[in-house]
């Protein structure tokens, strides 16, 4: 069990923050990995600061963090979010990583992109990534936890992602 620490005035004004890295899917065939992507078949990873929110049922990146990482649209959706809702909010394939931490890498995860302005943080980790750990906040002594057990790490890819 990892057991993170943060100073008592920024968890309580903006929540359990950490450092994720983000690339493009990481992809099993029988030839071993693959990651397609706009690199030349090559992974690159780019960290950004991401805030633990059990509100968001999905991963959110901001538009800027898709552009930086260069991550594939699959679809679009329509996103009920705080202050409204977005029709046509597009669907990312991409990887993720915790380098910091020691938890599984994500191999292949659908992320939507939405806006998160005025915030530190480029990153919504949702249920969808919690749902792989249990996570306990626990106010009073300024600390949260993650434990995980027996996670797979590859999934079966999103529709629109060849193999």
């Amino acid at each position: 069990m990892a057991v993170y620490r943060a100073n008592p005035r920024d968890l309580q004004k903006y929540g359990p923050r950490l450092e994720v890295e983000v690339g493009p899917p990481i992809l099993r065939t029988a030839q071993g990995f693959i990651s397609p992507g706009p690199s030349g078949g090559q992974r690159r990873f780019y960290r950004l600061p991401a805030l633990i929110d059990t509100g968001a049922g999905r991963t959110v990146l901001t538009p800027e963090a898709i552009s930086v990482v260069g991550l594939s649209k699959v679809d679009v959706t329509r996103l009920l979010r705080a202050g409204g809702i977005s029709d046509n909010a597009g669907v990312y394939v991409a990887a993720m990583q915790f380098p910091r931490y020691k938890l599984a890498t994500i191999e292949v995860i659908q992320v939507v992109s939405c806006e998160l302005p005025e915030q530190p943080f480029q990153c919504l980790l949702g249920r969808d990534v919690l749902s792989r750990w249990l996570f306990t906040y626990n106010g009073p002594r300024t600390e949260w936890t993650i434990q995980e057990e027996d996670v797979a790490s590859w999934v079966l890819p999103p529709e629109g992602i060849d193999t």
